[in-house]
């Protein structure tokens, strides 16, 4: 197991595990098939505490789910599992699971330091087995319910009813064990998995064990500022893993997002900017600042790929190609980035392209680029000073999604079709109702949608020969779905997304998915829309 290869010697073949076999066995029918990631993705965590009578499920609108295993402890199980995957079900979201980790109380020890894939001959590995045990309890409890997670987190924290020992570096040591045993039985079973925690809670139980290959689930806890975050994103983890998910709390829910498509900006004068996501502005205009630096993340279940970028320094010229795991440019050296380059590899960019633009030192905003092209000025000793990335499904329409928009004190603007922005974007006005229609379409089927209005609420399902939301009322439009019907469907997916007052540009949903906001009062001001052949 990438990481953990120091600390596995001698461990037997799975053939001495026949529990193991048989959950595997069990879980080859239960397999949860999940939609697609956008971006960004927001999402929320569920375990015991949210069984009936508790705090609440998520809203019907979250991106994915992380349900818990346990309840607190190693060994022990969530009482409401079933119920809380049957909702994962029922709302069609995609899901992870997570699994508590603990030191074992003698007891534990002795009934399972003797039963796993390593030589009960020392207490190292008496450890690890007892790790194991925790991983196959886990696994067995979602053998129960016929679930395959996308993904199982392994989380790491103080527990004060079962204390991890840690006032010595042996103690620390004989905790990486016991982790290290649990990961072992996750990727014996062949799940993808990773590590929760947080930094002063690794440090005091591992002594901050570095595991470069393991993804990283991190939570910022109640936040101090808007962006705590989306940072964490693109800061270095507390274990060394590129952050996957992070997480935060209000008390009421847990909530996550994540990291897929977040960057942030080093500016002259005032250093690294809090991250932004989905074509938000990183960076500053009009304040004749260089950008110097920038970092990205792009970790995450999405598809296998990367993304490569370099950039154009001021005395340097280019650097090389990178991984987005590093940044590009400089810091501390005041020097101005001048131009930059981003392209995407395997899977990812079969399916993704990768779009930004650079605002430029007396040129202002230049035209966005794409998938390798030059955003920026090479030669001309011009400065960067903010930029824009954003990830976007590709398409290559044969049909074309043609639509209007209707604007507070405009009226009906002129039809825009291939995911050209209708409405308008910083004049603070309100799109009031959308017209859909598609060119040249030779498959049988349909457009459905419906519109959230304010004052309203939703509205029915209906074709696109008639419009949604409303006209001459004076109301906002709020949300949108679309969804195609019949052969249209069968070979195509819609793709959409708004621009909602105070948000910005949300990330693109398709087939069904909300775009826009309920509940919280905000207007759209513009929309994209397109069509895709499904692969």
């Amino acid at each position: 197991m990438a990481g953990l290869g120091v600390l596995q010697p001698g461990r037997r073949s799975r053939a001495s595990v026949p529990r193991l076999l048989a959950v595997v066995l069990v879980f080859a029918i239960g397999v949860l098939f999940a939609p697609p990631a956008r971006a960004v993705d927001y999402g929320h965590d569920i375990s015991w505490p949210q069984c009936p009578g508790g705090l609440p499920m998520p809203p019907e609108d979250t991106g994915f789910v992380v349900v818990g295993l346990t309840r607190g402890l190693a060994f022990t199980e969530n009482p409401c599992l079933a119920g809380q995957f049957q909702w994962v079900l029922d709302h069609g979201v995609r899901a992870q699971a997570y699994a508590m980790a603990t030191f074992p109380t003698g007891a534990q020890y002795e009934a399972y330091g003797d039963d796993g894939p390593y030589p009960a001959i020392t207490r190292p590995d008496r450890l690890r087995n007892v790790g194991y045990a925790e991983g196959l309890a886990a696994l067995a409890s979602l053998a129960k319910v016929g679930w395959r997670p996308e993904r199982i987190w392994v989380d790491v924290e103080p527990r004060p009813q079962q204390p991890w020992p840690s006032s010595s570096p042996a103690e620390q040591q004989e905790n990486r064990y016991v982790i290290a045993g649990l990961l072992a039985a996750l990727a014996d079973a062949g799940y993808p998995h990773g590590i929760y925690s947080y930094a002063s809670a690794w440090e005091a139980i591992t002594r901050s064990w570095q595991l470069a290959d393991v993804p990283v689930w991190s939570p910022a806890g109640r936040l101090d500022y808007a962006s705590e975050a989306s940072d964490l994103c693109v800061n270095p983890s507390f274990s060394g893993g590129a952050v996957h998910i992070t997480q935060w709390t209000d008390g009421t829910y847990d909530y996550d997002m994540t990291c897929s498509g977040v960057y942030q900006a080093h500016v002259a004068t005032i250093g690294w900017q809090p991250s932004v996501a989905n074509g938000a502005i990183a960076g500053t205009t009009g304040r004749s600042l260089p950008l110097e630096s920038l970092r990205l993340s792009v970790a995450g279940d999405r598809l296998p790929g990367d993304i490569l970028w370099r950039g154009h320094v001021q005395d340097i010229g280019w650097q090389p190609w990178t991984t987005s795991a590093s940044p590009i440019g400089t810091t501390g050296l005041g020097l101005r980035l001048e131009a930059f380059e981003l392209r995407l590899t395997g899977d990812l960019a079969s399916k993704y392209s990768i779009k930004y633009r650079a605002h430029v030192q007396n040129l202002g905003w230049q035209p966005y680029r794409m998938d390798g092209a030059t955003a920026g000025t090479v030669g001309q000793g011009l400065r960067v000073e903010a930029v824009t990335i954003e990830l976007v499904p590709k398409v290559a329409p044969a049909f074309t999604a043609v639509y209007a928009a209707h604007v507070q004190d405009i009226g009906w603007m002129a039809n825009v079709s291939d995911g050209t922005v209708a409405g308008t974007t910083g004049q603070a006005l309100r799109v009031e109702a959308l017209r859909l229609s598609v060119a040249s379409m030779s498959y049988g089927g349909d457009i459905l949608w419906r519109g959230h209005v304010q004052d309203v609420g939703w509205q029915p399902w209906t074709s696109s020969a008639n419009p949604i939301g409303t006209v001459g009322r004076g109301l906002r439009l709020e949300a949108f779905e679309i969804r195609l019907t019949g052969e249209l469907a069968n070979n195509y997916s819609i793709y959409y997304r708004a621009r909602v007052q105070d948000l910005g540009w949300q990330s693109w949903v398709a087939d069904g998915g909300t775009a826009g906001t309920t509940g919280v009062g905000k207007r759209i001001e513009a929309v994209q829309i397109l069509l895709a052949p499904k692969a």
